[in-house]
């Protein structure tokens, strides 16, 4: 059976074009990629990534930091008033040694994460959460020696405990050279017992308690900013402008690359029609006549226009959406949040087709056009890190221009290498008929008369080239006749006498069924 062969070049070429048109002009121009994406999160915040100029703001205006309004938090008072009661009752717990409490001990009420931190912490700005109410939350309280308080500072737990871990051998030796004299002064007396506090310091204790004081922490200030108006306005916002801005960005390349199309196919004409004759008014004329044909081309494809919005309106912020969950968890490059943009473009297009499946395609056909669809946006995802790399590169005049070429070429070349192989490939090829032996015979039968329709086709544009030496009054007398019938049997006879006349040998047996379903089953 005849088969229509790509045509590469004019692929290649339409395929670089829409590809400079979208992923490597328009969206360069309509969206300004950032470190970190477009919304505020609690991690780039961390960072002192910022998305806004708002929270920048806010973190810089925090005030200082005042260690008495930490200190006198009503919350650090009642629990240091519950603590000498139970130390006077002899039932208080050292959280970090595991002892209890004498009564000539001292004991200090400590922050686990530390108070200085905690109004540090850009999450908690950006959340707007009181620091003193987060810093004397019961869950970041303990009691604990005075040495070790003292000695923690505002340190973190995880710092600290690696401190004491690196001293602990000298802490040991300084211990039993205390404890070898006979007598001791009030001062070796103080520092023998706060070197003994030190050591009976337990590190799985003290990184316990800082594992779940942390945890109660973070899930406060996540759920405070994460289900807050002002996170999902942001989100909403940003949502709504990157999808409007996909959607513009995607018809217009459209539009734009339909302009081309068209002036390309008109400026053979326009170049003919004034090469030895040139008028102003008949090159006017035939520019005229060139806008006239985009326009009437534009018109002709609205309604693709439109569609083509829409998927892109969706999978803009389906990409702006997916780059703020991102950035919850770490923070993305400029060219990750493109690439993020461009493969949603083409997930959209193949949810859609899945879903949807316009023409009705068989399982194995709709696989290899979703697999096309997904490989297109691989090859977009790939250019758009040559594009990355050339224009750190290509650092002179027209260097942008010279990379945009590049990757939409290499994009172009990827899209084309990649649907030839899902079309030709052999393992690609077996896939596509294993999945095919799921339709049932009706889908068979349909697919079977297709491919004679377009064997039948093919031929009539092969006998569309051939030239016939005829009689041009007997051929018109024959069609009037045989347009005037609207009896298939007469129209039938018709067909074989002019058949036998012309001595024109057919393939099959004319008036014979079973002939002619032979030879429509060997095509």
């Amino acid at each position: 059976m005849m088969k229509q062969e790509m045509d590469w070049g004019e692929e290649l070429h339409n395929t670089v074009v829409k590809s400079l048109v979208t992923s490597f002009g328009l969206d360069f121009l309509l969206f300004k990629d950032n470190v970190g994406g477009d919304v505020d999160t609690v991690h780039n915040a961390r960072q002192n990534i910022y998305a806004t100029d708002r929270e920048r703001i806010r973190k810089e205006q925090n005030p200082k930091y005042d260690s008495h309004e930490y200190h006198s938090h009503a919350n650090y008072i009642e629990t240091n008033r519950q603590g000498k009661n139970a130390h006077q009752a002899n039932t208080l717990k050292d959280a970090y040694t595991g002892e209890i409490f004498a009564q000539h001990d001292k004991k200090n009420l400590d922050h686990v994460i530390a108070a200085n931190e905690i109004h540090h912490d850009q999450g908690r700005i950006l959340a707007e959460l009181s620091g003193t109410d987060l810093a004397n939350d019961s869950s970041n309280l303990y009691f604990t020696n005075e040495t070790l308080n003292k000695s923690k500072k505002a340190s973190s737990m995880s710092d600290f405990v690696n401190k004491l871990q690196n001293e602990l051998t000298q802490t040991r030796q300084e211990i039993a050279i205390l404890k070898q004299k006979k007598s001791l002064t009030d001062q070796e007396k103080k520092s023998l017992e706060k070197l003994e506090n030190k050591e009976k310091a337990n590190f799985n204790k003290m990184l316990e308690i800082d594992k779940k004081a942390r945890a109660k922490y973070e899930r406060t200030v996540n759920i405070a900013y994460y289900t807050s108006s002002k996170f999902a306005k942001d989100v909403a916002y940003q949502s709504a402008l990157s999808g409007f801005k996909m959607g513009t960005r995607q018809m217009l390349g459209l539009i734009l690359a339909e302009a081309w199309f068209e002036l390309r196919d008109q400026f053979p004409s326009i170049y003919a029609n004034n090469k030895y004759n040139f008028s102003i008014k008949n090159f006017l004329n035939d520019v005229n006549n060139v806008f006239n044909a985009i326009w009437d081309r534009i018109k002709l494809k609205f309604k693709d226009f439109f569609n083509s919005f829409k998927d892109g309106a969706v999978s803009g912020a389906l990409s702006s959406v997916t780059t703020t969950v991102t950035n919850i968890f770490f923070t993305t490059q400029k060219m990750l949040g493109k690439m993020i943009r461009e493969m949603w473009g083409h997930i959209t297009a193949a949810i859609k087709l899945i879903f949807c499946n316009p023409n009705s395609l068989p399982l194995g056909q709709l696989v290899k056009e979703v697999s096309k669809i997904i490989s297109a946006g691989i090859s977009v995802v790939c250019g758009t890190a040559i594009y990355s790399i050339c224009s750190q590169l290509f650092a002179f005049p027209f260097g942008t221009e010279l990379s945009a070429f590049c990757s939409a070429l290499a994009t172009g070349i990827l899209t084309l290498a990649f649907n030839h192989y899902l079309d030709k490939g052999t393992l690609p090829q077996k896939i596509w008929a294993f999945l095919d032996k799921f339709k049932d015979k009706y889908e068979r039968t349909l697919d079977f008369f297709k491919a004679v329709n377009t064997e039948l086709d093919n031929y009539l544009k092969e006998l569309a080239r051939l030239e016939f030496n005829m009689d041009t009054q007997q051929l018109a007398s024959f069609t009037l006749h045989l347009t005037t019938t609207n009896d298939e049997l007469e129209r039938s006879f018709l067909l074989k006498e002019e058949v036998t006349r012309r001595g024109i040998k057919l393939p099959f047996e004319a008036g014979n069924l079973e002939s002619v379903n032979s030879w429509l089953k060997s095509l």
